[in-house]
C-alpha cells in the first residue's frame, strides 16, 4: 500500500519451452508481466491493470482494463468497466473492445446477485459486436 487507499502490485512469470518436444525446431520461452493500480477512497473504487504476454516467438498479446465501482449503499454497487484486448500471432491481428455495467446486489451477508450486462466490438477474422447479460449469484463464507 502506497498511502491509504492506493494499493500497487506487479507480477512477472518466465517459463522455457522445449520446442523440440512439439515437434518444432527451437527452444523458446513464455513470459507475463502484470501490473495493477487500485485506489479507494471509502465507497469509491478505481482500478486500472496491464497484462503482457510473449508466447513462443511470434504470439503478443496485451491487455488494458480500467473499472470503476461506487458502493451506494451497504445491499447495492455498481461497477462500469472498460477492457481492451490485443492478440498478435504472426499475419493475424486480434483487437477487442468490450464495455460492462453491472449491478451489484447483497441479498444476505453471504449471498449476492449481481446484474450484468456487456458489449464487445471485435476487429478481426471474425469481427462483429456480441451483447452478454449474465445474472449471477454470489455465495462467499
Amino acid at each position: 500500500m502506497i498511502i491509504p487507499g492506493l494499493e500497487a502490485r506487479l507480477g512477472y512469470a518466465h517459463q522455457e519451452v522445449d520446442k523440440d518436444s512439439l515437434g518444432l525446431a527451437n527452444d523458446s520461452d513464455i513470459s507475463q508481466f502484470n501490473m495493477w493500480l487500485g485506489y479507494n477512497p471509502n465507497d469509491l473504487t478505481l482500478a486500472i491493470e496491464y497484462d503482457n504476454f510473449e508466447i513462443l516467438e511470434d504470439d503478443e498479446y496485451w491487455s488494458l482494463m480500467l473499472l470503476a465501482n461506487y458502493q451506494f449503499t451497504d445491499w447495492f454497487a455498481a461497477t462500469l468497466r472498460y477492457t481492451h484486448e490485443d492478440y498478435e500471432k504472426g499475419l493475424v491481428d486480434h483487437e477487442a473492445d468490450r464495455f460492462t455495467f453491472a449491478f451489484l446486489f447483497s441479498i444476505t451477508d453471504n449471498f449476492g446477485l449481481n446484474v450484468e450486462y456487456s458489449t464487445t466490438d471485435v476487429d478481426s477474422t471474425t469481427e462483429g459486436d456480441y451483447n452478454e447479460f449474465y445474472i449471477q449469484g454470489l455465495l462467499s463464507y
